[in-house]
């Protein structure tokens, strides 16, 4: 029984690490470049939506969403509704 359980345990580690090894593999193809190129694009793209031309890197949080969907920061939206400019 306890070499049956030993068995076990030994092909589900077998099989963790040849995962591991396919991902870190993976990472030196050009397929790996063109998954990491992806995900850098929309980070650097999703830093670009939070920056205001005008008042800079802004939070999430802070922007408000337009109806057509696109984002304007705080004071922009402010100066826009109030017509007063800082």
């Amino acid at each position: 029984m306890n070499a049956i359980m030993l068995e076990s345990a030994l092909f589900i580690a077998l099989l963790a690490v040849v995962g591991a090894l396919f991902v870190t593999a993976l990472g030196f193809t050009p397929f790996g470049r063109r998954i990491r190129q992806s995900a850098n694009r929309k980070r650097i793209d999703r830093q670009a939506d939070l920056t205001c031309p005008i008042h800079g890197l802004q939070r999430e949080e802070d922007l408000v969403r337009l109806p057509t969907g696109e984002p304007l920061c705080s004071h922009c939206y402010k100066e826009a509704v109030h017509g007063h400019i800082d």
